[in-house]
Protein backbone atom coordinates (compact mmCIF):
# COMPACT_ATOMS: atom_id res chain seq x y z
CA UNK A 1 0.00 0.00 0.00
CA UNK A 2 1.52 3.46 -1.21
CA UNK A 3 2.34 5.95 1.63
CA UNK A 4 0.31 8.12 0.33
CA UNK A 5 -2.88 6.29 1.33
CA UNK A 6 -2.04 6.60 4.73
CA UNK A 7 -4.35 8.99 6.88
CA UNK A 8 -2.00 12.07 7.68
CA UNK A 9 -2.42 14.64 10.69
CA UNK A 10 -1.87 17.35 8.04
CA UNK A 11 -4.59 15.85 5.71
CA UNK A 12 -6.63 19.04 6.36
CA UNK A 13 -10.25 17.94 5.05
CA UNK A 14 -13.35 19.18 6.32
CA UNK A 15 -15.49 16.64 5.06
CA UNK A 16 -14.98 12.89 5.05
CA UNK A 17 -15.91 9.62 3.81
CA UNK A 18 -16.03 6.09 6.80
CA UNK A 19 -16.50 2.86 4.42
CA UNK A 20 -15.78 -0.14 5.53
CA UNK A 21 -17.82 -3.48 3.94
CA UNK A 22 -17.16 -7.12 2.85
CA UNK A 23 -14.88 -7.40 -1.03
CA UNK A 24 -18.85 -7.40 -2.96
CA UNK A 25 -19.42 -4.44 -1.66
CA UNK A 26 -17.58 -1.61 -3.40
CA UNK A 27 -20.56 -0.62 -5.90
CA UNK A 28 -21.81 1.68 -2.33
CA UNK A 29 -19.70 3.53 -2.30
CA UNK A 30 -19.06 3.91 -5.89
CA UNK A 31 -22.06 5.16 -6.63
CA UNK A 32 -21.88 8.20 -4.73
CA UNK A 33 -18.31 9.08 -6.04
CA UNK A 34 -19.49 11.30 -9.17
CA UNK A 35 -21.68 13.37 -6.23
CA UNK A 36 -19.27 13.75 -4.21
CA UNK A 37 -16.64 14.93 -6.27
CA UNK A 38 -19.17 17.53 -6.73
CA UNK A 39 -19.61 18.32 -3.42
CA UNK A 40 -15.74 18.35 -3.14
CA UNK A 41 -16.22 21.49 -5.68
CA UNK A 42 -18.55 22.92 -3.86
CA UNK A 43 -16.73 22.88 -0.49
CA UNK A 44 -13.23 24.11 -1.98
CA UNK A 45 -15.32 27.31 -3.40
CA UNK A 46 -17.49 27.54 -0.30
CA UNK A 47 -14.51 27.49 2.08
CA UNK A 48 -11.16 28.04 -0.13
CA UNK A 49 -9.69 24.69 0.87
CA UNK A 50 -7.60 22.96 -1.60
CA UNK A 51 -8.83 19.80 -1.01
CA UNK A 52 -11.72 19.65 1.28
CA UNK A 53 -13.16 15.84 1.39
CA UNK A 54 -11.24 12.88 1.78
CA UNK A 55 -12.35 9.02 1.75
CA UNK A 56 -11.47 6.40 4.28
CA UNK A 57 -11.67 2.96 2.93
CA UNK A 58 -11.14 -0.08 6.14
CA UNK A 59 -9.96 -2.38 3.40
CA UNK A 60 -6.79 -2.29 1.35
CA UNK A 61 -8.91 -3.62 -1.42
CA UNK A 62 -11.56 -1.75 -1.27
CA UNK A 63 -8.90 1.51 -1.23
CA UNK A 64 -7.08 0.02 -4.10
CA UNK A 65 -10.23 0.25 -6.02
CA UNK A 66 -11.91 2.90 -4.96
CA UNK A 67 -8.78 5.29 -6.23
CA UNK A 68 -8.99 3.76 -9.76
CA UNK A 69 -12.45 5.65 -10.22
CA UNK A 70 -11.89 9.17 -8.73
CA UNK A 71 -9.65 11.70 -8.21
CA UNK A 72 -10.60 12.16 -4.43
CA UNK A 73 -7.79 11.27 -1.94
CA UNK A 74 -8.63 7.80 -1.01
CA UNK A 75 -6.61 6.83 2.67
CA UNK A 76 -6.47 3.11 3.81
CA UNK A 77 -6.38 2.16 7.86
CA UNK A 78 -7.87 -1.21 8.74
CA UNK A 79 -6.43 0.28 12.31
CA UNK A 80 -7.90 2.23 14.93
CA UNK A 81 -4.68 4.23 14.65
CA UNK A 82 -5.64 5.01 11.35
CA UNK A 83 -8.96 5.65 11.91
CA UNK A 84 -8.16 8.15 15.39
CA UNK A 85 -5.69 10.10 12.61
CA UNK A 86 -8.11 10.19 10.29
CA UNK A 87 -11.33 11.19 12.29
CA UNK A 88 -9.09 13.78 15.01
CA UNK A 89 -8.21 15.87 12.22
CA UNK A 90 -9.18 19.71 13.72
CA UNK A 91 -10.70 20.36 10.53
CA UNK A 92 -13.15 17.53 10.06
CA UNK A 93 -16.76 18.97 10.51
CA UNK A 94 -18.68 15.91 8.16
CA UNK A 95 -18.06 12.26 7.73
CA UNK A 96 -20.45 10.42 5.52
CA UNK A 97 -21.68 6.95 5.26
CA UNK A 98 -23.57 4.55 2.60
CA UNK A 99 -24.10 1.52 4.47
CA UNK A 100 -24.42 0.11 8.01
CA UNK A 101 -21.17 -1.96 8.69
CA UNK A 102 -20.23 -2.49 12.07
CA UNK A 103 -16.96 -0.59 11.30
CA UNK A 104 -19.40 2.37 11.34
CA UNK A 105 -19.75 2.66 15.18
CA UNK A 106 -15.92 2.48 15.27
CA UNK A 107 -16.05 6.04 13.71
CA UNK A 108 -19.20 7.43 15.27
CA UNK A 109 -17.33 7.41 18.84
CA UNK A 110 -15.64 10.12 17.66
CA UNK A 111 -17.17 13.20 18.53
CA UNK A 112 -15.63 16.16 16.67
CA UNK A 113 -17.21 15.54 13.48
CA UNK A 114 -21.07 15.34 12.68
CA UNK A 115 -22.41 12.18 11.53
CA UNK A 116 -24.36 11.88 8.24
CA UNK A 117 -26.05 8.49 7.09
CA UNK A 118 -26.29 8.28 3.20
CA UNK A 119 -27.15 4.75 2.36
CA UNK A 120 -26.68 3.76 -1.13
CA UNK A 121 -29.87 4.04 -2.49
CA UNK A 122 -33.35 4.36 -1.47
CA UNK A 123 -35.94 1.44 -1.39
CA UNK A 124 -37.91 0.01 0.88
CA UNK A 125 -35.74 -2.81 2.23
CA UNK A 126 -35.67 -3.59 5.97
CA UNK A 127 -32.88 -2.26 6.06
CA UNK A 128 -33.43 1.16 5.15
CA UNK A 129 -35.15 1.22 8.88
CA UNK A 130 -32.68 0.33 10.88
CA UNK A 131 -32.62 1.34 14.22
CA UNK A 132 -29.03 1.84 14.23
CA UNK A 133 -29.94 5.27 12.18
CA UNK A 134 -30.60 6.76 15.46
CA UNK A 135 -26.50 6.66 16.13
CA UNK A 136 -26.00 9.54 13.58
CA UNK A 137 -26.38 13.12 13.65
CA UNK A 138 -28.58 13.62 10.54
CA UNK A 139 -30.45 11.10 8.24
CA UNK A 140 -30.00 12.50 4.39
CA UNK A 141 -33.16 11.27 2.50
CA UNK A 142 -34.34 10.76 -0.61
CA UNK A 143 -38.06 11.96 -0.12
CA UNK A 144 -41.15 11.99 1.94
CA UNK A 145 -41.52 8.70 1.30
CA UNK A 146 -38.28 7.45 3.03
CA UNK A 147 -39.14 10.84 6.03
CA UNK A 148 -42.54 9.15 6.59
CA UNK A 149 -40.93 5.16 6.56
CA UNK A 150 -38.59 5.36 9.57
CA UNK A 151 -40.76 7.53 11.55
CA UNK A 152 -43.51 5.08 11.29
CA UNK A 153 -41.01 2.45 12.26
CA UNK A 154 -38.08 3.88 14.42
CA UNK A 155 -39.83 4.88 17.98
CA UNK A 156 -38.29 8.22 18.80
CA UNK A 157 -36.66 9.21 15.76
CA UNK A 158 -37.25 12.82 15.28
CA UNK A 159 -37.96 14.30 11.92
CA UNK A 160 -35.68 17.22 12.32
CA UNK A 161 -32.90 14.69 11.97
CA UNK A 162 -33.87 13.69 8.29
CA UNK A 163 -33.49 16.15 5.70
CA UNK A 164 -34.38 15.18 1.74
CA UNK A 165 -31.84 15.38 -1.00
CA UNK A 166 -33.34 13.01 -3.54
CA UNK A 167 -30.74 11.30 -5.26
CA UNK A 168 -28.04 12.94 -6.49
CA UNK A 169 -26.72 10.27 -8.91
CA UNK A 170 -29.51 10.55 -10.93
CA UNK A 171 -28.21 14.33 -11.81
CA UNK A 172 -25.15 12.46 -13.17
CA UNK A 173 -24.13 13.14 -16.98
CA UNK A 174 -25.10 10.07 -18.84
CA UNK A 175 -23.54 8.22 -21.95
CA UNK A 176 -24.58 5.02 -23.65
CA UNK A 177 -21.42 2.24 -23.58
CA UNK A 178 -20.48 1.35 -27.04
CA UNK A 179 -21.20 -2.17 -25.99
CA UNK A 180 -24.56 -1.61 -25.79
CA UNK A 181 -24.75 0.39 -29.48
CA UNK A 182 -22.51 -1.87 -31.29
CA UNK A 183 -24.40 -4.67 -29.69
CA UNK A 184 -27.14 -7.00 -31.67
CA UNK A 185 -30.18 -6.34 -29.01
CA UNK A 186 -29.39 -2.62 -29.98
CA UNK A 187 -30.39 -3.24 -33.40
CA UNK A 188 -33.44 -5.12 -33.37
CA UNK A 189 -36.91 -4.07 -33.49
CA UNK A 190 -39.18 -4.10 -30.41
CA UNK A 191 -39.60 -2.21 -26.88
CA UNK A 192 -36.46 -2.42 -24.79
CA UNK A 193 -37.37 -3.66 -20.91
CA UNK A 194 -34.47 -3.12 -18.40
CA UNK A 195 -34.67 -6.50 -16.05
CA UNK A 196 -33.25 -5.44 -12.43
CA UNK A 197 -33.42 -8.49 -9.77
CA UNK A 198 -31.58 -7.84 -6.69
CA UNK A 199 -29.70 -10.02 -4.52
CA UNK A 200 -31.37 -12.94 -2.18
CA UNK A 201 -30.30 -11.47 1.17
CA UNK A 202 -28.55 -12.57 4.34
CA UNK A 203 -31.55 -12.95 6.11
CA UNK A 204 -35.11 -13.66 5.85
CA UNK A 205 -36.54 -10.34 6.56
CA UNK A 206 -34.54 -9.20 3.24
CA UNK A 207 -35.23 -12.21 1.22
CA UNK A 208 -36.15 -9.74 -1.95
CA UNK A 209 -34.50 -11.31 -4.58
CA UNK A 210 -36.64 -13.80 -6.90
CA UNK A 211 -34.00 -14.84 -9.32
CA UNK A 212 -33.96 -18.88 -8.29
CA UNK A 213 -37.87 -18.61 -8.67
CA UNK A 214 -38.78 -16.51 -11.30
CA UNK A 215 -35.44 -15.39 -13.13
CA UNK A 216 -35.85 -17.94 -16.47
CA UNK A 217 -39.77 -17.86 -16.91
CA UNK A 218 -39.23 -13.69 -16.78
CA UNK A 219 -36.46 -13.83 -19.38
CA UNK A 220 -38.67 -16.05 -21.18
CA UNK A 221 -41.50 -14.19 -20.60
CA UNK A 222 -39.91 -11.21 -22.01
CA UNK A 223 -37.88 -12.60 -25.06
CA UNK A 224 -41.59 -14.46 -26.29
CA UNK A 225 -43.73 -11.18 -25.97
CA UNK A 226 -40.90 -9.34 -28.37
CA UNK A 227 -38.75 -7.23 -25.87
CA UNK A 228 -35.42 -6.50 -26.35
CA UNK A 229 -33.88 -6.91 -22.64
CA UNK A 230 -31.18 -5.67 -21.01
CA UNK A 231 -30.46 -7.72 -18.12
CA UNK A 232 -28.43 -6.02 -15.14
CA UNK A 233 -27.92 -8.85 -12.68
CA UNK A 234 -26.94 -7.93 -9.28
CA UNK A 235 -23.30 -7.99 -7.96
CA UNK A 236 -24.07 -9.96 -4.65
CA UNK A 237 -26.39 -12.34 -6.14
CA UNK A 238 -25.27 -15.76 -5.02
CA UNK A 239 -23.06 -14.61 -2.75
CA UNK A 240 -25.27 -16.52 -0.14
CA UNK A 241 -27.46 -18.57 -2.08
CA UNK A 242 -25.96 -21.50 -4.48
CA UNK A 243 -29.45 -21.78 -6.04
CA UNK A 244 -29.38 -18.22 -6.77
CA UNK A 245 -25.87 -18.50 -8.08
CA UNK A 246 -26.92 -20.92 -10.62
CA UNK A 247 -30.05 -19.36 -11.13
CA UNK A 248 -27.71 -16.07 -12.03
CA UNK A 249 -25.14 -18.04 -14.60
CA UNK A 250 -28.19 -19.60 -16.36
CA UNK A 251 -30.20 -16.43 -16.76
CA UNK A 252 -26.63 -14.84 -18.29
CA UNK A 253 -26.56 -17.70 -20.79
CA UNK A 254 -29.62 -17.22 -21.75
CA UNK A 255 -29.64 -13.48 -22.13
CA UNK A 256 -26.16 -14.23 -24.22
CA UNK A 257 -27.94 -16.97 -26.46
CA UNK A 258 -30.38 -14.46 -28.00
CA UNK A 259 -30.05 -11.78 -30.22
CA UNK A 260 -32.38 -9.69 -28.77
CA UNK A 261 -31.04 -10.05 -25.31
CA UNK A 262 -27.87 -7.83 -23.25
CA UNK A 263 -26.01 -9.03 -20.37
CA UNK A 264 -25.75 -5.35 -18.70
CA UNK A 265 -21.86 -5.09 -16.92
CA UNK A 266 -21.32 -1.59 -17.31
CA UNK A 267 -20.29 0.31 -14.17
CA UNK A 268 -24.13 1.61 -12.82
CA UNK A 269 -27.26 2.46 -13.18
CA UNK A 270 -28.20 5.33 -15.36
CA UNK A 271 -27.68 4.92 -18.70
CA UNK A 272 -30.52 2.35 -18.91
CA UNK A 273 -33.09 4.71 -17.56
CA UNK A 274 -32.34 6.59 -21.21
CA UNK A 275 -32.78 3.55 -23.39
CA UNK A 276 -35.38 1.78 -21.68
CA UNK A 277 -39.17 1.98 -21.94
CA UNK A 278 -39.85 0.34 -19.33
CA UNK A 279 -38.66 -2.04 -16.10
CA UNK A 280 -39.06 -5.10 -14.24
CA UNK A 281 -37.19 -4.74 -10.80
CA UNK A 282 -37.60 -6.49 -7.24
CA UNK A 283 -37.23 -4.08 -4.39
CA UNK A 284 -34.09 -2.00 -4.43
CA UNK A 285 -32.95 1.33 -5.49
CA UNK A 286 -32.69 0.64 -9.10
CA UNK A 287 -36.70 0.95 -8.71
CA UNK A 288 -37.00 3.53 -7.20
CA UNK A 289 -34.88 5.57 -9.37
CA UNK A 290 -36.79 4.51 -12.50
CA UNK A 291 -39.33 6.11 -11.11
CA UNK A 292 -37.79 9.37 -12.30
CA UNK A 293 -38.09 8.19 -15.87
CA UNK A 294 -41.93 8.56 -15.47
CA UNK A 295 -42.55 5.21 -17.93
CA UNK A 296 -44.10 1.71 -16.71
CA UNK A 297 -42.73 -0.42 -14.19
CA UNK A 298 -43.29 -4.27 -12.75
CA UNK A 299 -42.23 -4.88 -9.58
CA UNK A 300 -41.40 -8.51 -8.76
CA UNK A 301 -42.90 -9.23 -4.60
CA UNK A 302 -40.79 -11.36 -2.62
CA UNK A 303 -41.10 -15.17 -2.28
CA UNK A 304 -40.32 -15.45 1.10
CA UNK A 305 -43.11 -14.73 3.43
CA UNK A 306 -40.77 -13.43 6.01
CA UNK A 307 -39.75 -10.73 4.08
CA UNK A 308 -40.54 -7.39 5.33
CA UNK A 309 -42.81 -5.56 3.10
CA UNK A 310 -44.52 -2.39 4.01
CA UNK A 311 -48.06 -2.06 3.84
CA UNK A 312 -49.20 0.76 1.29
CA UNK A 313 -45.67 1.00 0.03
CA UNK A 314 -44.33 0.60 -3.80
CA UNK A 315 -45.59 -3.73 -4.26
CA UNK A 316 -49.13 -1.53 -3.28
CA UNK A 317 -48.74 1.23 -5.63
CA UNK A 318 -46.92 -0.04 -8.71
CA UNK A 319 -47.80 -2.78 -10.75
CA UNK A 320 -46.60 -5.82 -9.34
CA UNK A 321 -46.84 -9.59 -9.97
CA UNK A 322 -46.04 -12.65 -7.40
CA UNK A 323 -42.36 -14.50 -8.48
CA UNK A 324 -44.79 -17.87 -9.56
CA UNK A 325 -46.66 -15.45 -11.91
CA UNK A 326 -43.46 -13.87 -13.89
CA UNK A 327 -43.89 -16.00 -17.12
CA UNK A 328 -47.06 -13.08 -17.15
CA UNK A 329 -44.51 -10.15 -17.58
CA UNK A 330 -44.24 -9.77 -20.88
CA UNK A 331 -48.13 -9.34 -21.43
CA UNK A 332 -48.91 -7.78 -18.77
CA UNK A 333 -45.98 -5.41 -20.00
CA UNK A 334 -47.28 -5.10 -23.30
CA UNK A 335 -50.21 -3.48 -21.86
CA UNK A 336 -48.66 -1.37 -19.82
CA UNK A 337 -47.33 0.08 -22.87
CA UNK A 338 -50.50 -0.18 -24.58
CA UNK A 339 -52.14 2.26 -21.56
CA UNK A 340 -48.95 4.55 -21.52
CA UNK A 341 -51.06 7.87 -20.46
CA UNK A 342 -51.74 5.98 -17.06
CA UNK A 343 -48.48 3.95 -16.29
CA UNK A 344 -46.74 7.60 -16.80
CA UNK A 345 -48.91 9.52 -14.67
CA UNK A 346 -48.45 6.90 -11.88
CA UNK A 347 -45.02 6.88 -12.41
CA UNK A 348 -45.40 10.72 -11.87
CA UNK A 349 -47.27 10.50 -8.64
CA UNK A 350 -44.64 7.87 -7.29
CA UNK A 351 -41.43 9.69 -8.37
CA UNK A 352 -42.31 13.28 -6.73
CA UNK A 353 -43.40 10.96 -3.37
CA UNK A 354 -40.26 8.91 -3.57
CA UNK A 355 -37.95 11.51 -5.06
CA UNK A 356 -39.16 14.72 -4.50
CA UNK A 357 -38.42 17.54 -7.43
CA UNK A 358 -36.27 15.51 -9.96
CA UNK A 359 -35.57 18.76 -12.48
CA UNK A 360 -31.90 18.76 -14.02
CA UNK A 361 -29.59 19.37 -11.68
CA UNK A 362 -31.79 19.74 -8.48
CA UNK A 363 -31.12 16.38 -7.01
CA UNK A 364 -27.28 17.10 -6.39
CA UNK A 365 -28.07 20.72 -5.25
CA UNK A 366 -30.03 19.69 -2.48
CA UNK A 367 -27.40 17.23 -1.66
CA UNK A 368 -24.44 20.39 -1.61
CA UNK A 369 -26.48 22.34 0.03
CA UNK A 370 -27.69 19.73 2.86
CA UNK A 371 -23.60 18.99 3.11
CA UNK A 372 -22.43 22.60 3.49
CA UNK A 373 -25.11 23.31 5.87
CA UNK A 374 -23.93 20.22 7.95
CA UNK A 375 -20.12 22.08 7.87
CA UNK A 376 -21.35 25.45 8.93
CA UNK A 377 -23.65 24.08 11.28
CA UNK A 378 -20.80 22.21 13.02
CA UNK A 379 -18.11 25.12 13.00
CA UNK A 380 -20.45 27.16 14.37
CA UNK A 381 -20.88 24.66 17.37
CA UNK A 382 -17.38 24.20 17.42
CA UNK A 383 -16.68 28.05 17.53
Amino acid sequence: MPDSMRPRDDDGFIAGVHFAGDEDSAYQLEQWLRPLDGLNAHLRDEFGVPQPLGILCRSADHALAISEHTTLPVRFSRLFSGLTTFMSQPELRVVFYVNQSMKNFQALRFSGPAHVHLNHGESEKASMISNQLKAYDWVFTAGTAARERILGELIGMPETRMMDIGRPQLDEPRSVPSAWSDSSAAREQGPVVFVAPTWEGDSPEMAYGTVALSGMKLLMSLFDAGFRVIYRPHPRTGVVSPAARHARQECERLVNARANGFLDTSDGVSWQLDVADAAVCEMSSVAVDWLSTGRPLIMLRPADPRAEVIDGGLFDRARSLEPHDAARAGVDLRDALAHTEDACALADELASHYLGPTGPGQQQSRFEDAAVWAVRLRTERKA
